[in-house]
């Protein structure tokens, strides 16, 4: 048996590697544009292919959105040549053979909409592909897709929200993006979770964003413990309590009682109460122009601060009172280019991306604040992770880890439907590839299993046997001699038999104690004998060393049936698309959060 341990070894390894691949589901990390986009900002874009012939695009992702956005060929005039690429790229809906038309309908950007980002779009479905040729990315057909030409989202957008959409009733939803991704047959994504954080322009060397679906890159951010539940209205999941804010530029800080706030990856800017807007007026010696609502920063003020260097340091958490994670933002992250576009003149210019919201429906950390911070979303434990973002060398390696699925188990829950919720399953049915994964899995399981038995088998029936010389004793059974033309063979208890040999000469074995001679046979008829120590040879014995071989959500506050809007591209804020709220299928337990598999921090 000690030769077997290695073998054995070696198949157990197997086996562990072929369940592992059978079953695996894979994050993907897609790439970023390597360009910077956007009428402020400028942003890291990602690419992402759309159509037949596909076409091009770079997006910014979405986080609230279950439809994707492209800019349509009529966003831009005939004659405006940089439109095009300023931004991310035209979708020409009409040269691919792919397209279905569904009809206008709005955009429905909840939370983008209560600070003016609003507008329509022209819906359907097309192929889309997570990258661009040759990213060894997937292609998933017949995606929702909406063209857009409204101005209030200058970028096309990936649909990141799993929730699924529905255009008739609340009875045929139509799967999201990111739930197709949950469900391919082939390499699955493991969990409906992704991650983001927006990369900084201003720092040297330039740092891109990261954006990966089904995990998370564990190069970007600074691990913590702390764990923030959805909010209880699923048009506004991430919310936070903006416990504190202060400066190295101030004593006092800049905001001393908490206020509850969201992020979105659709809003560009930082909107904060016009109280704590004034504070950072006087920290910053900060000017509010009033004909482009920005706060503009003129040169010299400019190099004031690049030499001052100042930080502005958010502390965030679950609730007002408690744990919190703390946001350092350095003032390369708060100097952004608004283009013409923005400014309203010929030229672009640079500003501070804060703004003074109206009442608190209006306190938004956009892009500017995931400069700094990285937003880790699980949606099948309702929670999420913010976290310090880190600004790894462009030498450093991926570490793309995956968010596994909870267990099944039902225990109280937040995010129910209004009141926060009582109790849910935090798990939900296997996913299709996962299902698959699984029975593939056992297949290969029981194919090496049944592999290993028979090699085993094999090999302890193949080890040889001790044989030892047969005698004729008298003890044993007679011998008896049978006599033949030329041969002559004797059989008894020993088994002991003349073999047959070749041209070569054969001879006497010998041994002690009182035998007779056996001589062995030539295929010639002479027989030759070899001198023993003793002139009684014993026979070889006859047993042979021959052996036989064996032949694997919650409701909306958003009840109101989608109304279609007339195809007029103005930025209203007509009805809409509405979100699928089944809690059968999209309504796990938030109480979990990162319990297996995610982010844990310290």
């Amino acid at each position: 048996m000690v030769h077997e341990r290695p073998a054995v070894a070696v198949l157990l390894a197997v086996l562990a590697a072929a369940v592992l691949v059978a079953g695996a589901a894979t994050p993907l990390s897609i790439r970023p544009s390597q360009q910077w986009d956007g009428k402020e900002g400028p942003w890291s874009t990602f690419r992402i292919e759309a159509g037949t012939p596909a076409q091009q695009f770079r997006v910014l992702p979405a986080h609230d959105q279950s439809t994707t956005w492209l800019v349509l060929s009529e966003a831009c005039s005939a004659n405006n040549d940089t439109c095009f690429e300023a931004r991310g790229r035209l979708y020409a809906r009409d040269n691919s053979s792919t397209w279905t038309e569904k009809g206008f309908y709005g955009l429905e950007p909840w939370l983008e909409a209560r600070v003016g980002q609003a507008g329509d779009g022209q819906y359907g479905w097309d192929d889309i592909t997570l990258g661009w040729a040759g990213d060894n990315l997937p292609t998933l057909k017949n995606q929702s897709i909406a063209g857009i030409v409204t101005e209030s989202f200058w970028l096309g957008s990936l649909a990141l929200n799993p929730r699924p959409v529905n255009f008739t009733d609340y009875n045929t939803p139509i799967p999201s993006l990111m739930q197709n991704l949950r469900n391919k047959t082939n390499d699955p994504i493991p969990s409906l979770s992704w991650s983001y954080t927006a990369g900084a322009y201003n720092k040297a060397p330039k740092v891109y964003g990261s954006l990966v679906l089904g995990g998370y890159d564990a190069t970007k951010f600074q691990p913590n413990s702390v764990t923030f539940p959805f909010g209880s209205d699923q048009s506004f999941d991430f919310q936070v309590a903006v416990q504190t804010i202060r400066t190295s530029l101030a004593t006092d800080p800049l905001l001393d009682t908490g206020i509850i706030a969201y992020i979105s990856t659709l809003v560009p800017d930082i909107w904060l109460p016009e109280n704590v807007c004034e504070k950072f007026e006087k920290a910053f010696n900060l000017t509010w122009d009033e004909k482009t609502e920005l706060y503009l920063l003129n040169t010299s003020l400019h190099q004031t601060l690049l030499q001052e260097d100042p930080t502005v340091t958010f502390t965030l958490g679950p609730e007002v009172d408690g744990a919190g994670v703390t946001i350092n933002m350095p003032y390369f992250n708060f100097y952004l280019t608004a283009s013409a576009e923005l400014t309203k003149s010929s030229s672009s210019k640079l500003y501070f991306p804060l703004k003074r919201a109206a009442n608190d429906s209006q306190y938004v950390l956009g892009r500017a604040f995931l400069q700094s911070a990285h937003l880790s979303a699980d949606y099948e434990r309702n929670s999420f992770n913010l976290s310090q973002a880190l600004y790894p060398s462009s030498q450093t390696e991926e570490e793309i880890v995956a968010v596994l699925p909870p267990l099944t188990e039902t225990t109280p829950g937040v995010g129910g439907p209004g009141t926060g919720g009582s109790g849910a399953e935090s798990g939900q049915a296997l996913s299709t590839g996962a299902i698959v994964g699984i029975v593939v899995g056992l297949v290969v399981v029981g194919a090496v299993i049944a592999l290993v038995a028979f090699l085993l088998y094999r090999r302890r029936k193949a080890k040889p046997k001790k044989h030892e010389l047969a005698d004729t004793d008298i003890m044993h059974d007679i011998s008896h001699e049978v006599s033949g033309e030329h041969i002559k063979a004797e059989m008894g208890g020993g088994m002991a038999h003349e073999v047959a040999g070749d041209m070569d000469p054969k001879a006497e074995l010998s041994a002690h104690g009182p035998q007779k001679p056996v001589e062995a046979e030539g295929n010639l008829e002479q027989i030759y004998e070899m001198a023993g120590d003793d002139p009684k040879p014993v026979e070889v014995s006859g047993e042979s060393m021959v052996h036989k071989i064996p032949p694997s959500m919650m409701a909306s506050n958003h009840n109101a049936m989608p109304s279609p809007v007339s195809p007029q591209w103005e930025d209203s804020t007509s009805p809409g698309v509405h979100f699928y709220t089944d809690e059968s299928t999209l309504t796990p337990s938030s109480e979990h959060y990162f319990n297996q598999g995610y982010p844990r921090h310290n």
